[in-house]
């Protein structure tokens, strides 16, 4: 279950990025995760909200999957086409000569966090 390690990871970056940001608790997080990365959302998820109900800063932390499509571009033709069943044939020309653009990403995209009101002097 590579999950559990990938969710170890983003747990460590935000984290990282929560103490620089002297956050007080972690929001929510968004990902962008592609259709061909071979990552189970649902395992995610369930890890993800494991470790982090460990921690009062990120625990009841949202995570925000926006999944992205599976995408290729024909180097023939230039054609943009969805790669369905890992099959990148081109279906205009035929050709199985294509460069994925997306669809393979795995990337934090943004957290909301809440910090300490500061105290106003007079």
């Amino acid at each position: 279950m590579h999950e559990l390690a990938i969710a170890q990871s983003i747990v460590e970056v935000v984290m990282a990025q929560a103490s620089e940001c002297r956050a007080t608790h972690v929001k929510s997080v968004r990902l962008q995760i592609g259709e061909a990365s071979g990552i189970m959302t649902d395992s995610l998820t369930f890890s993800f909200e494991m470790l982090t109900s460990l921690d009062p800063l990120l625990d009841g932390t949202q995570l925000l999957i926006e999944n992205i499509p599976h995408v290729a571009r024909c180097r023939t033709c230039a054609q943009e086409f969805a790669v369905v069943n890992l099959v990148s044939q081109c279906p205009l020309c035929q050709q199985w000569s294509g460069d994925i653009i997306s669809g393979t990403e795995l990337q934090i995209q943004e957290m909301e966090i809440e910090t300490a009101t500061p105290v106003m002097e007079e």
